[in-house]
């Protein structure tokens, strides 16, 4: 099969990729930032030059056609050879300006984080950082993100990391919802503000100083869990760094910690010579450490 050079270029490409792997145009544009109606066209475009079907509907979106995951095997390759280009080419990049995409889960971007960022803006002007709040697990092969902080044991071998210190969690209430429920003996009044499908005594809460107040509420969002405790609908369970810091909230009794999870500063081995990411690592390595006794709950807790 002959593939005309001329119009199956990497913008094209990128586009086949993202319908591949997500089965669907509006997923695509989505993933892509782009309008779902430019999917389409760019999709329509390169099978007019192909002159083949790369996909065909399917219940729920669009599958790849035989050709289709021929074209697929090619493309990855052709990325990967543009990922290594772009990563080796940035590896070299020696000023302090540019943009560095850093991807963390929300319980670390709702603390202080974002103050100590405008101290950074300040100090770079010329580097402009793109900041993606989000649990999922970005590909730094793949450029998904230059910068990644995770909540991991050990990274994978081929990363380059920095450890963090252990952020702690406890659970939250106001003190008015603490003055008017009973947290233990028969039938406690006092309820857990849950996750998406937790059922109603799962194991986290059996772990809990109050095992046996049961989840009435499940909420899917940490600042969202945080805003309804304040409204007075229940317990919850948050980082230190989110519950300690918020004015309305104390920790419910014995107000000890309950758990802990460890994090990593990680980006790709090929730019960790760039020095713009240089500098912001360097920079959230910094901040993390002076929030340290924040981030490991060490206050006189609420009794």
């Amino acid at each position: 099969m002959q593939y005309p050079d001329k119009r199956f270029d990497w913008e094209s490409m990128r586009v086949f990729l993202a319908v591949a792997r997500t089965g669907s145009v509006r997923s695509a544009a989505k993933k892509l930032g782009v309008g779902h109606s430019t999917i389409s066209r760019r999709i329509s475009g390169l099978e007019a030059d192909l002159g083949v079907r790369l996909f065909e509907k399917v219940p729920g979106g669009l599958a790849l056609t035989e050709v289709g995951e021929r074209v697929l095997g090619h493309a990855e390759r052709v990325e990967a050879e543009m990922f290594d280009l772009e990563r080796q080419v940035m590896g070299r990049d020696t000023a302090p300006a540019g943009r560095v995409r850093l991807t963390l889960p929300p319980p670390m971007a709702y603390g202080p984080l974002m103050t100590d960022l405008v101290r950074f803006a300040d100090a770079y002007p010329e580097i402009d950082v793109e900041i993606v709040v989000t649990y999922a697990v970005s590909d730094l092969t793949r450029r998904d993100a230059d910068i990644a902080v995770r909540f991991l044991d050990e990274p994978e071998g081929w990363l380059v990391g920095r450890r963090l210190p252990i952020f702690r969690d406890a659970i939250y209430a106001t003190p008015d919802y603490i003055s008017m429920h009973t947290l233990d003996g028969v039938n406690p009044t006092a309820r857990y503000i849950g996750w998406t499908g937790d059922e109603d005594h799962p194991a986290w809460v059996r772990g809990m100083p109050h095992p046996d107040c049961p989840i009435r509420w499940r909420i899917g969002d940490v600042t969202a869990q945080a805003a309804a405790a304040r409204a007075g609908l229940g317990m919850c369970l948050l980082p230190c760094w989110v519950g300690d810091l918020d004015d309305a909230l104390v920790r419910v009794p014995p107000g000890n910690t309950v758990y802990e999870r460890q994090a990593w500063v990680l980006t790709h081995p090929d730019l960790r010579t760039t020095e713009r990411v240089r500098l912001f690592v360097r920079y959230l390595l910094q901040c993390f450490e002076q929030h340290r006794p924040t981030l490991q709950g060490e206050r006189v807790v609420d009794a």
